[in-house]
Parts: C-alpha cells; structure tokens; sequence
C-alpha cells in the first residue's frame, strides 16, 4: 500500500510541476517546446430538462514537460522503492 501511494506521490507531483514549468517557459527561445500541449476530449453533450442543464464530458491536457517528469517519476521510483520499502526481518 506505500509503494501505491508513493508512486501516486511521484507521479502527481510530475503533473504539477509539469504544468508549472510549461506554463514557466512558454515565452523562451529554447524551452518553448516544453509548453506544446495536446487537448483530448470527450465531449457527448447538454441535457436540458429546462430547469437544470447537465453537460457530460471529459477532457485531457497534457505537455510535453508533463510527458518527461513523468518518465523521470517513473525511473525515480523503480530506483527508490526497493530501497525504502524493504520487508522487514
């Protein structure tokens, strides 16, 4: 169960660190590849009974330095987490 949470811990903060140094070099010369972003949506439509809309749908934004901390996530935990979570005798 820790190395779930972990991971998840890892992999969370890549997100939003991601989505911070995105936004942070957007406007550089050499970074601004970091900020591409890709939109993925599923969008099927509005109900509308008059009173209440409802409106279903999900959409997904991910850049490119989201992608590589991520990956860097990923290698950190495959090297970390036997360290730190050994059994114990």
């Amino acid at each position: 169960m820790n190395k779930v949470i972990y991971m998840s811990f890892l992999a969370i903060s890549a997100i939003v660190l991601g989505g911070f140094l995105g936004g942070l070099v957007d406007g550089a010369a050499g970074l601004s590849f970091l900020s591409y972003a890709k939109t993925f949506a599923f969008n099927p439509g509005t109900v509308d009974l008059g009173i209440f809309s409802f409106t279903f749908g999900v959409s997904l934004s991910i850049n490119i330095s989201q992608i590589l901390l991520i990956i860097i996530a990923i290698v950190v935990y495959y090297n970390t987490a036997p360290k730190l979570f050994t059994p114990k005798k």
